[in-house]
């Protein structure tokens, strides 16, 4: 089985404006993510669940003009609802035939 999440940890930094957070894995692999990166995947969180029929979202990282003091590397959408699932859908199929598992 792959490796699990066993903890979570968000601040703002000192001497920072924005927030980090760390998600610790239990190999020991930490992995640092910015409050773009964050915000971005909450967007799609909410896009998704909150939406009455909605399915999924795909979103991208891409270089934007901002506003000062903003990341400069955002998320936005640049896949649709179809493509979503469509990925998702085959990750899942593979996950399953890697570990064995009846259809």
């Amino acid at each position: 089985m792959g490796k699990k999440l066993v903890k979570v940890v968000a601040a703002i930094p000192s001497s920072h404006r924005h927030l980090r957070m760390l998600l610790f894995f239990d190999d020991g692999e930490v992995v640092l993510l910015t409050e773009a990166l964050v915000a971005g995947i909450a967007r799609a969180y909410i896009d998704v669940v909150a939406h009455p029929t909605r399915r999924g979202v795909v979103l991208c990282a891409d270089e934007v003009d901002g506003k000062p003091g903003y990341a400069k590397t955002q998320l936005v959408e640049c896949g649709g609802e179809e493509e979503a699932v469509a990925e998702v859908d085959a990750f899942l199929e593979r996950l399953r035939l890697a570990q064995g598992k009846p259809s």
